[in-house]
């Protein structure tokens, strides 16, 4: 049964270009049919007040690893692929994500979830549950090739053939460069996460063997990826030299530049950069490189992506304003039209004609908070305001119906 057509009204909107001091969106589920200052008048429509809350565009994440994370919880320990997807589902829904895409690695050496085998079952299971519209979000896949993979390739190019890549990175992690600068650097990070430090030694000796006869392999690939159309970036670059190489390849953005002198001829070679939103948020890098908030306060950022902390994406944009003095339209558009633009012209915004994705979020407090997700014109979550939850606390606590506290309601 389809929904009413609905009205959000009763606060700011920011349409994924320009803020709107008050307004409204009338949208169902065939789209969005009017975004417009003030009131709309709809007879029909159901007027929902979002009581000074800001409405938004869903939020568009380029690149996650959760999935992984959700399925090894902890080293060694595994849960079933469509239960992790599933929650991580529901979760990413809370997040205010409506565009999120699984960043899933392919090399032909790594362990656990992050080998050739179960990384092609991992993206059967979720473009089978994605395309029988059987999720709260809309889930994409993000192919990470790891240089000099042959087995990788062969999963990839077969999953490409098949329709069920979204977007390609290159990727290069062979110590002495890029992320890992020494073999020392390497070994802390993989052995820290449980790996036995002898099989992390050994896969870094393939890694080194593999490198020059895999970069030459790039070529082709690369051209593989541009035949098919797909969005293609380069993770981790370190150097200008990098960048100017994979701009080479075809590549039309830098995700996670590990240098402000690769991030500057990023911007010089017109590529776009995105940088992880943890990053952000906690002020500097998890491996000691390029601080986002640099890039953003120098504009030479076009996108915040969830990296490994979904929840980040909705703080990353209101820190941003407050702690970096941006604009709220630049602020915003870092989570939405920003990486939206990379995947297709429209994602992230809130236009007549497009897909009713949207959230509303409360600013207010310490930390932001959505409290509506609505996707494809569906409700996904709701959260309530604060005023709300204080009313039926303090009605509970009068009434003493129940012994427990309220929460909030999630659709």
């Amino acid at each position: 049964m389809r929904c009413s057509t609905i009205c959000l009204t009763g606060g700011p909107v920011f349409d994924g270009e320009k803020m709107i001091s008050r307004g409204s969106v009338l949208f169902n589920e065939d789209g969005i049919c009017e975004v417009s200052e003030g009131e709309i008048s709809s007879s029909g429509a159901l007027s929902m007040d979002v009581e000074g809350q800001l409405i938004m565009p869903g939020m568009v994440d380029l690149h996650s690893d959760a999935l992984e994370q959700s399925i090894e919880v902890r080293a060694g320990v595994y849960f079933d692929f469509e239960f992790a997807f599933r929650s991580l589902d529901r979760r990413i829904a809370a997040c205010g994500i409506t565009t999120y895409s699984h960043a899933l690695s392919f090399a032909d050496n790594d362990v656990g979830v992050r080998s050739p085998h179960e990384v092609e079952r991992i993206v059967r299971m979720v473009k089978s549950i994605d395309r029988a519209s059987d999720t709260m979000v809309n889930h994409l896949i993000h192919a990470r090739y790891e240089v000099g993979s042959q087995k990788g390739f062969e999963v990839l190019e077969r999953l490409m053939d098949e329709g069920l890549i979204d977007m390609v990175s290159v990727m290069d992690h062979t110590p002495g460069q890029g992320q890992f600068a020494t073999l020392g650097a390497y070994v802390d990070y993989y052995a820290g996460g449980g790996e036995d430090p002898e099989t992390v030694l050994d896969v870094a000796r393939q890694k080194a063997q593999a490198r020059d006869a895999g970069w030459g392999q790039v070529g082709d690939f690369s051209r593989k990826v541009r035949g098919a159309g797909l969005p293609f970036l380069s993770h981790d670059d370190d150097s200008a030299e990098k960048v100017s190489l994979v701009k080479v390849l075809g590549v039309g953005a830098s995700e996670f530049p590990l240098s402000m002198e690769a991030a500057e001829e990023a911007r010089k070679e017109g590529l776009r950069i995105f940088m992880g939103a943890p990053n952000l948020v906690r002020g500097r890098s998890s491996g000691g490189h390029l601080s986002a908030a640099e890039t953003v306060s120098r504009r030479l950022c076009d996108g915040l992506l969830s990296d490994y902390y979904p929840e980040c994406m909705i703080q990353a944009p209101f820190m941003a304003i407050s702690r970096r003095n941006k604009s709220p339209e630049y602020a915003l558009s870092l989570v939405t039209s920003g990486p939206g633009r990379f995947i297709r012209l429209g994602l992230g915004t809130l236009k007549a004609g497009l897909p009713a994705d949207m959230i509303v979020v409360d600013p207010s407090g310490p930390w932001a908070r959505v409290t509506q997700s609505w996707v494809g014109g569906r409700m996904v979550q709701f959260a309530g305001s604060r005023s709300e939850k204080n009313t039926r606390s303090s009605a509970s606590t009068s009434s003493c119906q129940k012994g427990g506290p309220e929460h909030d309601s999630a659709a």
